[in-house]
């Protein structure tokens, strides 16, 4: 029927819901975290009591062994990975698998030293000191940790989302949008018959609309407007200067008066 068409071809056009890989999904694929050139490892005493490890302790100018620190992603898994920096050996690995784990503890007196729990993937585990010569490297090697920790939450909270929004979909009836016997879809479209023009559609505002002036043929700026020189008004002379000016007068009147006579 033409109605399960629609139906069939409505269902098609929507995007189908796809989930990302998750961690568990991923476990076998290894992401670089953060790299650190130079570190420093230490023999470090046991521990002494319950308030934590203190790099005080240590003779820290002393370091059992230098190179280069990787951290890696392996699903939900962080390994710290001590490599030799000439052969690029590994010297050795700390994995951890939550924030809560102490394999990777800080000390208490300084935030540039770390304790970790090597482990040499046999069961035998050792604890040792880890330090950085600049305080920030620290900080990105904690920084690091703690992003890795807030992605593995959000994806955790992502795939409960996700399973509850397949089982609300698996428990609701699925909606019918089939055109039942006797419906149709009425579309108006405003078309224009033969002849006519369409009307035209103004926009809001002044019906004018805006205007700007041309722009000047010399150039993208206008140049100044010429300096007009302003005349001074004639002023009225005095009555004296008016006289001596009509005796001079009569005085050229009269030598020209002489001339014609000679």
């Amino acid at each position: 029927p033409k109605g399960g068409l629609l139906a069939r071809r409505f269902s098609s056009c929507m995007p189908p819901v796809t989930k990302e890989p998750s961690f568990e999904e991923s476990a076998g694929v290894e992401v670089t975290l953060w790299t650190c050139q130079e570190c420093y490892v230490y023999q470090i005493p046991p521990l002494k009591n319950e308030s934590g490890h203190r790099a005080n302790d240590w003779d820290v100018n002393k370091w059992l062994w230098s190179g280069k620190l990787v951290v890696v992603a392996l699903g939900e898994t962080v390994q710290v990975r001590l490599i030799d920096s000439d052969s690029g050996a590994l010297f050795a690995m700390c994995p951890s698998d939550g924030p809560t784990s102490k394999a990777i503890d800080p000390v208490v007196d300084s935030s540039r030293y770390f304790v970790l729990r090597v482990d040499d993937g046999k069961g035998r585990h050792a604890f040792i000191g880890l330090g950085f010569r600049d305080r920030t490297f620290s900080y990105d090697f904690n920084a690091t940790l703690q992003d890795h920790w807030k992605g593995v939450q959000r994806q955790k909270e992502a795939a409960e989302l996700y399973k509850e929004m397949e089982e609300r979909e698996a428990t609701e009836p699925m909606r019918d949008l089939s055109l039942k016997d006797g419906e149709k879809i009425n579309i108006k479209v405003n078309v224009p018959h033969k002849g006519e023009r369409a009307p035209r559609v103004r926009p809001p505002g002044n019906s004018e609309g805006l205007k700007l002036a041309p722009p000047p043929s010399g150039g993208l700026i206008a140049p100044p407007p010429p300096a007009t020189l302003a005349t001074p008004a004639p002023t009225a002379l005095p009555a004296a200067e008016t006289a001596d000016f009509g005796d001079f007068d009569d005085f050229q009147t009269a030598d020209s008066t002489d001339d014609s006579a000679d």
